[in-house]
């Protein structure tokens, strides 16, 4: 579950502003919460699973619409043909 999250949530500055925007939905802290007390991933609401995918792609779409594009970005390293 994590190595989908970091996939999805940190390709991009637009995209890290989406998942803290998600991860302040009480949903998602009380299974979190939950999951970490109980020390599994507890199964969740199915209908709540749904609105927070809707609320979390609209929070990527937000997020990209109003990205600033001439501004610095992080990076983690060099790219491809960069000395």
């Amino acid at each position: 579950v994590l190595d989908i999250l970091q996939k999805v949530f940190y390709r991009s500055n637009a995209a890290r502003e989406a998942f803290v925007e998600m991860c302040s939905s009480q949903y998602v802290q009380r299974m979190t919460f939950d999951s970490y007390l109980y020390k599994t991933v507890v199964p969740g609401n199915p209908l709540d699973d749904i609105k927070l995918l809707f609320s979390t792609i609209g929070s990527i779409l937000r997020a990209n619409a109003l990205r600033v594009t001439d501004g610095p970005s992080v990076t983690f390293g060099k790219r491809e043909g960069q000395a």
